[in-house]
């Protein structure tokens, strides 16, 4: 193999290993562990990995809200991200139903617990806004 041959191979495995950890590809484990990454994505502004944290019906319909808002689906998704709390909520009791799943959380200084629903598509736990 010739050294130009081998430098260009190099840097696209490179490339190849680099997107693969990128957020965009993860998938959740665990409702726990899909809240936990959709709170960095949404924080950290990070699209690729907070649309592959939605569920698609949900995320058609955030598509369809951004084009009649006449914006972009990321600009729809920042616009939304900006009431993200700035602690990660406190996370309480994760309940599993088949591929159906909810999360209690609580937000700083919140006298209640809310729930977070999620659906399992493609292998992984995403954020499912009922």
């Amino acid at each position: 193999m010739k050294r130009g041959q081998a430098t260009a191979l190099l840097i696209v495995a490179f490339m190849a290993i680099a997107s693969a950890g990128c957020g965009g590809g993860k998938k959740a484990a665990t409702p726990t562990e899909a809240f936990k990454l959709f709170y960095e994505a949404t924080k950290n502004k990070d699209m690729a990995a907070l649309k592959s944290l939605i569920a698609k019906e949900n995320l058609a319909a955030m598509e369809t809200e951004a084009r009649n808002r006449k914006k972009s689906l990321d600009e729809y998704l920042i616009e939304g991200s900006r009431a993200v709390p700035e602690a990660m909520p406190q996370l309480g009791e994760e309940k599993i139903d088949g591929d159906k799943a909810t999360l209690q959380f609580k937000r700083e200084g919140a006298a209640n617990w809310s729930t977070a629903s999620f659906i399992k598509e493609d292998g992984g736990w995403k954020v499912n806004f009922k």
